[in-house]
């Protein structure tokens, strides 16, 4: 199949979702489907299989790219169509309804259109409204637009039970159940006694992703005094994000510096060594649909502990893969990370359920979807 994606994060931006799009297009091109990205860029340009669009920077969050510049609606329309009709795209799938989005639905001319909802927009329109009115305006504006949009799909698709639940009120359309997989064999090959080695051998309480508010790793910060009373642990935060200086601020104020680590960006390569490393992972988030890096965690043999929230508790099972903590508690998420710290079965029971999440399989998943769009169009004689 020819399959066209848009995304409005894409490399060198690291997230969840350009993290489930690369794990995505490498099973998919084995399997002899060819992918095209179409996504955010400094200029107009096509670089083999992917296609840019120039777009500005937030400057509140440097990583992104949202708004056109000389772009026009009806010009990126336009190179947007003549490009889907010379690949001859099988599948149009979108990853988010913004900017890149919009060229999504008028791509949808040619080829069914696939919405996966990655992500809570409403809940981030703090980063661009700080006044509390303007927020509870933004996010009704943001659900009819995605009413709108979930009009215009084939199909849409969910990372979890829980989104799913929540975008029922949105679309009367079926929605697919699609968690991103992950590459269980990279995880169980990390070194871990390198990082061990590199930071005098101590119990390791280990967090990965973006350094953003709704991350809440403040709750790990304020959790520490609790920790470090019973256990001589380091704590390692492994990501970067705007939140980052407002962090190691509270560390220091804490007086906490000797137990925090901010390691900012780790190479692909690098990041199962630190996953290898943990004694235990601390996902005190309470935004999330699915949650990638506790798989990844889980893949390495870490128990995991989390807030119980969102979609959290579809993938970590309290006493069975890791805990479950209540949502902003720091003293009962500092009592589940030691109870993680002393259950010395609890890592083996966490790498055997990760396993259901095989990139393999949940690829073997999307393929169906596109196959069922596929032959569902077909037999309604469209395109």
């Amino acid at each position: 199949m020819e399959i066209a994606w848009f995304t409005e994060t894409w490399l060198p931006t690291r997230d969840g979702v350009v993290t489930s799009l690369l794990l995505f297009k490498k099973q998919l091109e084995k399997r002899g489907h060819n992918i095209y990205i179409f996504a955010p860029g400094k200029e107009n340009r096509r670089e083999n299989n992917i296609i840019y669009y120039e777009m500005k920077t937030w400057k509140k969050y440097a990583d992104y790219k949202f708004f056109p510049t000389t772009n026009t609606l009806f010009t990126a329309f336009k190179r947007t169509r003549k490009i889907i009709n010379e690949i001859g795209a099988n599948i149009i799938h979108s990853h988010s309804p913004g900017f890149i989005g919009i060229n999504a639905i008028t791509a949808s001319k040619y080829a069914p259109l696939a919405f996966t909802f990655h992500t809570f927009i409403d809940e981030s329109v703090y980063f661009a409204f700080k006044n509390e009115n303007l927020q509870e305006i933004a996010k009704k504006a943001i659900r009819k637009w995605l009413k709108f949009y979930f009009s215009k799909c084939s199909c849409v698709i969910a990372p979890s039970q829980y989104v799913a639940s929540r975008l029922k009120d949105l679309t009367d359309k079926e929605i697919k159940i699609l968690p991103t997989g992950i590459e269980i064999e990279r995880f169980i090959k990390g070194n871990g006694k390198r990082i061990k080695e590199k930071f005098g051998n101590k119990k390791i309480i280990l967090h990965v992703g973006r350094i953003v508010k709704e991350k809440n790793v403040h709750l790990l910060i304020e959790s520490a005094p609790y920790i470090l009373k019973k256990v001589d642990a380091i704590f390692i935060i492994v990501g970067k994000g705007p939140a980052k200086n407002e962090l190691e601020e509270l560390v220091r104020k804490k007086g906490l510096e000797n137990h925090f680590i901010f390691t900012g960006f780790v190479k692909d390569e690098e990041l199962p060594d630190y996953y290898k490393a943990g004694d235990v992972f601390a996902f005190p988030s309470t935004y999330e649909t699915q949650g990638i890096v506790a798989l990844e965690a889980m893949a390495s043999g870490m128990p995991v502990v989390a807030a119980k929230a969102k979609a959290i508790p579809e993938f970590v099972k309290d006493e069975e893969n890791g805990y479950l903590f209540k949502p902003n508690d720091a003293k009962e998420l500092a009592e589940k990370i030691l109870m993680a710290i002393e259950n010395k079965e609890l890592g083996k029971k966490a790498f055997e359920y990760a396993k259901r999440y095989s990139i393999e399989k949940m690829a073997e998943k999307l393929i169906k979807i596109y196959e069922e769009m596929e032959d569902e169009n077909k037999r309604k004689g469209v395109y």
